[in-house]
């Protein structure tokens, strides 16, 4: 009898096992959840542009590849944990503004909503537009600057002293005293040597050879403010309201000159270019005129500064220009420094934002850097000086001397 009890129990569980299974397996075929389904498309990365690198917070980067969507809300892309900024989609192409972070190796991976896996990860390069370079104390106040063809920075201080800084951001002290106060302007000339424009009581062009031994190449009547050498070796300087042309024998002669006090002066595509203001009048122009040997011919305004309204009054301070043509305008405005275009006349701000007013000087390397010098009073009124090394993705014009 127990044996017949324990039989029917065996075969009563055995049922009701059989009916949960079935039970739970109709359940299954009734789930919303497909195992089976599928998961979406992996996007794929197949290049990126520019290939090698771009500015961070500025640049567009230019991402192409598979299996993207049309559909911005869809799309994110990461800069290792930073998530860029979507300017355009399409399903094989993504372009977008870099984040604001600096690396060589930053990890660039593509997220679809509703995809299951990200993309492939590739390794990419962004810059900082502008960096602060340069040790020194804070009461000594940066004037003229010069670059030799190996990248360093050469700087004339207020306190007679020339210092040295290396591509890698390392200060040295190349002259310890010079016997003049300050260069306003300093260019490098043939045999790798500096020539400053000395003002004030010595008036002179002054050269610092390789060693650091300082010499006089010649005196004017005028306080040179700038220089810079022309194809033929010859330097044109600032000189007051006057032009000179300093030969490569050190004979000196005034070629032209202007009615206001001139301040830069810069030789490209074979004209000479000259900046300056009239403190009285505030009147403030560019010209240039075309270099004919060893004389200039007539002069034309470039840029009425005094008009430029977008220019908001400011004083323009140094000018430079990028091998492409474009001019730089070094100001005391809030925006530091302006690209001008004369062919149409067009304009912006550099790096609007990430630059700031009381452009001194600046002086180009042989490759994609803009140094320039930011004078400026804190808020005890007393004068401070930055060197800035300003990352311009292209080259400037050459500068003769040292070509």
């Amino acid at each position: 009898m127990n044996k017949l009890l324990f039989s029917l129990k065996a075969i009563f569980y055995l049922c009701l096992s059989i009916f949960i299974l079935v039970g739970c397996e109709a359940d299954r075929q009734e789930s919303l959840y497909d195992p089976d389904a599928p998961k979406g498309l992996t996007p794929e990365i197949i290049a990126i542009s520019p290939v090698d690198g771009t500015l961070a917070g500025l640049g567009e980067v230019t991402i192409t590849g598979k299996n993207f969507s049309s559909n911005k809300d869809e799309v994110m892309v990461f800069f290792d944990t930073e998530r860029a900024q979507l300017l355009e989609a399409t399903p094989t192409q993504l372009v977008v503004l870099a984040p604001n972070i600096f690396g060589d190796s930053i990890k660039i991976k593509v997220v679809i909503h509703k995809v299951e896996l990200f993309s492939n990860i590739f390794l990419y390069k962004l810059m900082p537009p502008v960096l602060e370079i340069g040790k020194f104390l804070k009461q000594d106040v940066a004037f003229g600057i010069a670059i030799d063809v190996a990248g360093n920075l050469y700087v004339s201080f207020d306190n007679q002293e020339i210092k040295k800084i290396t591509p890698s951001d390392v200060t040295t002290s190349f002259v310890p005293k010079t016997t003049f106060l300050l260069a306003h302007n300093m260019k490098m000339g043939p045999g790798n040597t500096i020539y400053a424009a000395v003002a004030g009581r010595i008036r002179k062009i002054a050269t610092i050879d390789p060693d650091g031994i300082e010499g006089t190449f010649t005196s004017l009547s005028g306080s040179p403010r700038d220089l810079d050498f022309d194809v033929n070796g010859n330097i044109w300087v600032a000189a007051g309201s006057n032009i000179y042309l300093v030969k490569p024998d050190k004979s000196s002669t005034k070629i032209s000159s202007f009615p206001i006090l001139l301040r830069s002066v810069r030789v490209f595509n074979g004209f000479l270019y000259v900046s300056g203001r009239d403190e009285m009048t505030k009147e403030a122009k560019i010209w240039r005129a075309e270099i004919l040997g060893e004389n200039l011919g007539d002069t034309e305004v470039v840029l009425d500064v005094t008009a430029a309204t977008w220019l908001e009054e400011a004083n323009v301070l140094c000018v430079t220009f990028s091998a492409d043509g474009e001019m730089l305008l070094g100001t005391d405005h809030p925006n530091g420094i302006f690209i001008y275009r004369e062919a149409d006349g067009s304009h912006e701000a550099l790096y609007n934002g990430l630059i700031e007013g009381d452009i001194y000087s600046m002086s180009w390397d042989d490759g994609p850097y803009l140094y320039a010098v930011r004078q400026f009073k804190d808020e005890d009124g007393n004068i401070i000086a930055k060197i800035l090394k300003i990352n311009m993705m292209k080259e400037g014009a050459p500068y003769w001397g040292r070509n």
